[in-house]
């Protein structure tokens, strides 16, 4: 499999429209959706043409926050955990000799998605600073959930927190460079709450 073509990164959105115009997208896919069944919140639901469009679906369900405590009176209290990423592997290990890839979507494909891609990255390239790389490749937008990378460390005994560091660092240095700012100014800008937005 092709380490840069074998995985996509979409926010839900994106991927249903993706999918509606008939275009690319791999065999398995990773479903990131906040907790409950109240299909009146799209967040919460896998649309239908994502669930006919893949033959395998592996979803998971949590907040984009990092601390429990940042959901406030929201119920559940849902936030990423180790048995989290043990079904990534899981489900990986168990698929890897018959997907053609795997295409993965949250809610805006910038935090939780880019790291589970970041943790599969890894697993198929055995390289950190490929997986980074290729992450970078695919998905330049991308913010991954710290949380999840250092479960994923904490599970693979590997150092892909560094790796989600540079490629945040890397998105920074981007938008700072298109806003032509000086590095004093940007940290003067106001920063996009990535944790409190459904991602």
């Amino acid at each position: 499999m092709d380490h840069a073509l074998g995985v996509q990164v979409f926010g839900q959105p994106e991927l249903v429209a993706h999918l509606a115009q008939g275009r690319q997208h791999y065999s398995h896919c990773i479903s990131i959706g906040n907790p409950g069944k109240d299909v009146s919140q799209p967040d919460r639901v896998i649309p239908v043409i994502i669930r006919k469009s893949f033959k395998n679906i592996l979803r998971l369900a949590f907040y984009d926050v990092e601390e429990k405590r940042q959901l406030g009176n929201i119920r559940p209290k849902r936030i990423p955990k180790r048995a989290d990423v043990r079904k990534v592997i899981r489900f990986f290990r168990h698929t890897e000799n018959e997907a053609t890839g795997y295409t993965i979507h949250c809610w805006q494909g910038i935090s939780r998605s880019p790291a589970v891609a970041l943790g599969i990255l890894y697993l198929i390239t055995l390289s950190e600073r490929e997986a980074g790389k290729v992450l970078l490749e695919i998905r330049p937008q991308a913010l991954p959930h710290q949380k999840l990378v250092k479960l994923f460390d904490e599970e693979l005994g590997c150092n892909l927190s560094a790796v989600s560091n540079a490629v945040r660092n890397e998105r920074i240095k981007r938008r700072k460079k298109g806003l032509d700012l000086t590095e004093n100014s940007i940290e003067e800008l106001p920063i996009e709450n990535d944790e409190l937005k459904p991602d």
